[in-house]
């Protein structure tokens, strides 16, 4: 089983989703590009059944 997973600003995540396709998987995880609902960053985790993890972090620009 393949588990993606959001968290916001380092809080428990928000979402979880399960596939048993690892294609569906990578392709849910490819297609996230920004920090979504994060006040600050949002982390995005996609676990692997062998128990790998992949992580994307986007952070939420300052305006600075």
């Amino acid at each position: 089983m393949y588990t993606l997973t959001t968290a916001y600003d380092g809080e428990k995540p928000f979402h979880s989703f399960q596939f048993s396709d690892a294609l569906a998987a990578f392709e849910t995880f490819v297609k996230i590009s920004d920090w979504g609902m994060a006040k600050e960053y949002a982390t995005y985790n996609l676990s692997m059944p062998d128990g790998k993890m992949y992580t994307k972090n986007y952070y939420r620009p300052t305006g600075k």
